[in-house]
Parts: C-alpha cells; structure tokens; sequence
C-alpha cells in the first residue's frame, strides 16, 4: 500500500511533542527576465519565466526546525507541466554561530557564489541544493563548506557532486575572502570504455577593502585577487591543468542605485557549472543597476551589463523580484 507524502508529512508533525515545537510556513515568488546577447562566446538567449515555492515545518525548539515544500518553475513560451517541479524537504540546526542543513534545501539560504564558479543561471532551473552545508560565524569570521549531489548514479544515468567552501576574514576595513569549488564527474552504471572520470574546479582568494563608513557612499568596496582553475581526465591528462589569473572589482552604491565593475586578466577557464566568459584570456564586466526598493517582503532589481570580452561588445540586461508571503 502507498501512502501519500502529505500523510507521512502529517504524522512527522503530530508525532511531536506539542510543547517543543510549533507549527509554520512561508511562501513567495521569484519572477526572472534575463536577456543575453553573449555573441563573443556564441551562446545568445533569453531567460523569461517564474517560479512559485512554498514550505511548511515545524519549530522543535533548541534551534532545530523541519521544511518541507515544493518549488515550481514556468518557463514563459514553454508548456505549463515542462519542469517537474522540485521537492524542498530539509532539517536545519540554526544555533546562531553554528548552522547545519541536510536535505533538498533553498540555494538562496547559502552565502552567494562568484559566478566564474557557480552561474546564476542555476537559480533559475536549480534553485535547490541537495545535500548538505555547514557553517560556523565567529566574531571577525565565517566559513561554510558544502555538498551537492546533482545526479545519482544508475545503468543510463552518471554520478555527478560539487564540493565546496568559502568565506571570509575581516580585519578593520580590510578583508580577505576565499572560495574552493571541486565538481566530480563519474562513470554510469553501466561502464564505458571511452569514458574516463573527470574532477573540475578551482580556487579563488582576494584581497578585499571596505571604505563604505568612510565616505557619502552606502557602498564603496575593492576586491584584488588571483583565480586558479583545476582541470583533469584521469588516465588522459598527465596531471591537473591549472590555468590562472587575476581579478579586479569595484562595488559602489547610493541609495537606489549601483555600479559593479570586474577586470580579469589570465589564462582561460573551463568551469562545469560556471560563467563562460572566463573560457576568455581577458574579460570585462560593468554592471549598471537600480533597485527601486527591498525589503523584508519584496525585492526588485533592474541590471544593465556591459561585457567586454573577445575584441568587442555584449550586453545582457535583468529584471530579478522576489515576493514573499511570510
């Protein structure tokens, strides 16, 4: 006899104690425009669509809760039912300086990525990690490491997980920030002769200063930092490939509005999952942006980018919102 998910979902609730847990929900919609016109690396497209979520859980008391919800994306042009949607079921350990998840949990509850190693094009059609993620903030300090199960292995279906860490330290108005991502690519089930296990990522640090309490700006930050990559085909490289180079970025803004700017110069990238700009020698990105208001309930951001990458000019221009119920 099956039983319905939500009946196993009501009896984990009931079955605890009332007096150590209670009961919420939160809800919202994220609505994605994203138009791209990447001519330099060949891949122009537009992104049109939004997605519905939803969560309900129990608070048990001494910082342990239970989620359990559904996240649905339709993609505008598509057919309504194209995306499964996805499952959201996690428990979370929130004790103020040490956080703890496992499960099928929200990208958004995690510190942000750079791009070079995770594109936001996965919060659009992966906005959940599965797996787990451990994160510790000290007074001057923080650090999270992660894994992500992308695909379990089966006969016609390969075993595929991202790894990873980052953080930072903060020293006055300096700071220092890492970010370690590692991406193993398995074999099927059934073997493959031609196929040979592939391990890819990369490891990125800056140098970081903060002037924003020393001027009119709400923000003012420089970053100067080194990006190395880490590449092999077991049994067909000799070793790792570790192309490398250098990264400069500006952050300012006031009030509604911002401007961030990046620069890199080195050797080109191959990142499984990241932004394809940096396959680039040299690459650069102005972001012009407006976000006419944020809150606790509704976020809304319009971006303008300018990309500067292989000899000439692309633009991609966003509109993100984010609303939520509660």
């Amino acid at each position: 006899m099956r039983f319905p998910v939500y009946l196993i979902f009501l009896a984990f609730i009931t079955g605890i104690p009332g007096n150590a847990q209670s009961l919420e929900w939160n809800a919202g919609f994220d609505g994605f425009l994203d138009n791209r016109e990447y001519f330099s690396i060949g891949n122009p497209q537009t992104i049109f669509g939004s997605r519905v979520w939803g969560e309900i859980g129990a608070d048990m008391g001494d910082h342990h809760q239970f989620r359990a919800g559904i996240n649905y994306l339709y993609e505008f042009g598509y057919t309504a039912f194209a995306h499964i949607p996805d499952v959201t079921m996690y428990y979370r350990y929130d004790g103020g300086k040490v956080d703890f998840m496992i499960g099928a949990f929200p990208r958004r509850n995690l510190p942000d990525y750079p791009l070079f190693f995770l594109s936001d094009t996965l919060n659009y059609y992966r906005p959940n990690m599965e797996g787990a993620c451990l994160g510790y903030t000290g007074k001057n300090w923080q650090q999270h490491v992660f894994i992500d199960w992308t695909s379990r292995q089966t006969d016609d279906r390969p075993e595929r997980f991202i790894f990873g860490f980052g953080g930072n330290v903060r020293m006055g108005m300096f700071f220092l920030e890492d970010h370690f991502l590692m991406a193993h690519l398995a074999a099927k089930g059934i073997p493959d002769p031609d196929f040979h296990l592939r391990d890819n990522g990369g490891f990125h640090m800056n140098l970081g200063l903060d002037l924003s309490e020393k001027v009119f700006l709400d923000t003012l930050v420089l970053r100067l930092g080194g990006l190395v990559s880490l590449d092999r085909t077991r049994g067909v490289d000799p070793g790792w490939q570790t192309p490398a180079g250098i990264l400069g970025q500006l952050d300012l803004a006031y009030r509604s509005f911002g401007l961030s700017g990046l620069l890199y110069r080195g050797e080109g990238h191959t990142f499984f999952y990241g932004d394809p700009f940096y396959k680039l020698r040299h690459y650069g990105r102005l972001d012009l942006y407006f976000i006419p208001f944020r809150d606790k309930n509704v976020d809304l951001k319009i971006d303008f980018a300018i990309h500067f990458a292989g000899g000439q000019l692309d633009y991609s221009q966003q509109i993100l919102v984010s609303a939520r119920i509660r």
